[in-house]
């Protein structure tokens, strides 16, 4: 509660509430010095009510559980501030926010049409390959979700909403930027479970079993050992969770190595049938989707439950 007792702080706090910023968008909503919003920053993470996540050379922050899990949560469902005048001009500056990155998004795709759309044009519409993931997942609770490689987060958009929470990982801030722009198109509830994460598929940042969920949207191409991205997808996924993959099937169209920086020209079904049989997950669900030069394959595996077993139980200490 002293921690909210400066008028700042809680500016900060409504802030956050309706929307994850960088301290840098922190700094333009408030129009005061970058340290002393950092000095207020560090009062209320050390307080629990803010968490801040590095993506970078970016610090950005969202509510921590005491705000989100403890008891001052109610105090700050549904308050009347539009007599609070430095709340109001907050919540322009806000939209400004938001407006700057729908901006850069914009911009963003403005410089690689040509790039995006030479790329579609090889296979079938984006709409297809869409209904086809939805398929394949409605048959199942999507739980905790695991978006690697999110770009620019249309698997967010799709699918945010019927998950327990949604992370969307990739490795490129820029990438990272455009897909946080989209949280606008999302209900707030919906945003508030969702997490930005800068990290490498070769390594995930996470603990094994942590998601339901995980799904490679034409990303996998840009693996080195995409055997070893698969393990470690494999790693992080729950007994019985699912892993989605979607990428081009196998072809012989070079330039998209030597332009786009693919570095698999596509994948045989074989090597995927074996990177989920070498970690234990079944190829549950498989489907090609032809209506361009290229075919889009989709796998989907499920991770089998370990086996019980009494052979070789004896703890081991290696030193």
């Amino acid at each position: 509660m002293r921690a909210l007792a400066d008028p700042t702080r809680l500016r900060i706090v409504f802030l956050i509430l309706r929307l994850e910023l960088s301290v840098g968008e922190l700094v333009q909503i408030l129009g005061q010095s970058q340290p002393r919003v950092s000095r207020h920053i560090r009062i209320l993470d050390e307080a629990g009510i803010l968490e801040r996540r590095k993506e970078g050379s970016w610090v950005f922050m969202r509510p921590g559980s005491v705000l989100s899990e403890g008891r001052l949560s109610p105090l700050f469902a549904d308050v009347d501030i539009t007599q609070a005048k430095s709340f109001q001009r907050d919540l322009l500056k806000l939209e400004e926010v938001r407006a700057a990155r729908t901006a850069t998004a914009a911009a963003y795709f403005s410089a690689h049409a040509e790039e995006w759309d030479s790329l579609r044009s090889l296979h079938v519409a984006e709409s297809e390959v869409e209904n086809a993931i939805h398929r394949i997942l409605s048959t199942a609770p999507i739980g905790r979700v695991l978006d690697v490689g999110t770009g620019t987060g249309r698997m967010m958009e799709l699918f945010a909403s019927d998950a327990q929470s949604f992370v969307a990982l990739d490795s490129s801030t820029e990438m990272l930027r455009i897909a946080r722009a989209k949280l606008g198109n999302l209900d707030s509830a919906v945003a508030a479970n969702v997490d930005f994460m800068l990290g490498d598929f070769n390594a995930l940042p996470f603990n094994d079993a942590m998601f339901d969920t995980i799904i490679f949207h034409q990303v996998l191409h840009y693996a080195q050992h995409p055997e070893g991205v698969i393990a470690e997808a494999c790693r992080v996924l729950a007994p019985k969770g699912r892993l989605v993959i979607v990428d081009f099937a196998a072809h012989d169209r070079e330039e998209l190595r030597t332009v786009h920086a693919h570095a698999r020209l596509g994948f045989a079904d074989d090597l995927i049938v074996k990177a989920f049989q070498a970690n234990n997950v079944h190829l549950a669900h498989q489907l090609a989707l032809d209506g361009g030069t290229l075919a889009v394959k989709v796998w989907m595996g499920q991770k089998q439950a370990q086996a019980a077993t009494t052979q070789n139980s004896k703890l081991r200490i290696v030193a």
